[in-house]
């Protein structure tokens, strides 16, 4: 996934923003393979609400600074979304066009949970 966001340490960052990448790897709770082969999405998770929830995280302009802090609000989010339909949350976030003196093309971290 791919937002315009308004995070980052300093100020000018949360008020201009940058571009970030968000990945979110969903494992879901161990239980019989046919529940999966009932083709029905009442038995699963529906990726375009997990979508819709990262979304509305990812570009609300708001005081979050950190990346890290961005990634472990949005796996407490699905958690509390999905108590029983997701037993693991990764979310790798990477941010593009830091202002930092260097050749560097991003930073990006991994939180699970």
């Amino acid at each position: 996934m791919q937002f315009h966001s308004y995070i980052g340490f300093y100020a000018a960052e949360r008020e201009v923003g940058q571009d970030i990448t968000i990945n979110v790897t969903l494992t879901l709770p161990d239980c019989p393979l046919e529940t999966y082969l009932t083709d029905d999405l009442t038995q699963t998770v529906n990726y375009g609400d997990v979508y819709d929830l990262i979304a509305t995280m990812a570009t609300a302009k708001n005081e979050t600074k950190l990346i890290e802090t961005l990634a472990a609000r949005m796996i407490q989010t699905i958690h509390r979304q999905f108590p029983n339909e997701i037993e693991l949350v990764t979310v790798r976030i990477k941010k593009h066009n830091l202002p930092i003196a260097g050749i560097l093309d991003s930073a990006e971290i991994e939180l699970e949970g």
